[in-house]
């Protein structure tokens, strides 16, 4: 789901988010690059707008890493209850599962800091 670039920046609006149904809104919570321009197309000029928009706004990974850390960590702490009860229940697709969910999280997690960290970096 692309959005049009006067989309993505009213999005920056706590009001206008809240107004979107909640599907949307969830997907905005996890997904980290939802409210970044896409650089990668049209002419030169345009490139270099969505870049340095892209820079101004990289604080808004922050809370990204922060959530997607903790989405890892409280799937990892999960997997040994889970163990347990898959021990006396025979359901042994939920600890894989959740292994499966926060591997998944801390690698999200690490991309997230990569384009943070590639964001801040002067490319010339």
């Amino acid at each position: 789901m692309r959005q049009k670039e006067s989309d993505i920046e009213a999005l920056l609006i706590r009001e206008r988010r809240a107004g979107l149904p909640l599907p949307q809104q969830i997907l905005l919570y996890l997904d980290p690059f939802a409210l970044f321009k896409d650089a990668s197309r049209g002419p030169a000029p345009v490139r270099e707008r969505a870049l340095s928009y892209n820079r101004t706004m990289r604080w808004v990974l922050v809370p990204y890493i922060r959530r997607w850390v903790l989405i890892a960590a409280s799937l990892f702490l999960a997997i040994a209850p889970a163990e347990a009860l898959a021990a006396e229940v025979k359901i042994f697709i939920i600890p894989a599962a959740l292994a499966v969910g926060a591997s998944i999280a801390v690698t999200v997690s690490f991309l997230i800091a990569a384009v943070y960290l590639l964001l801040g970096s002067k490319r010339e």
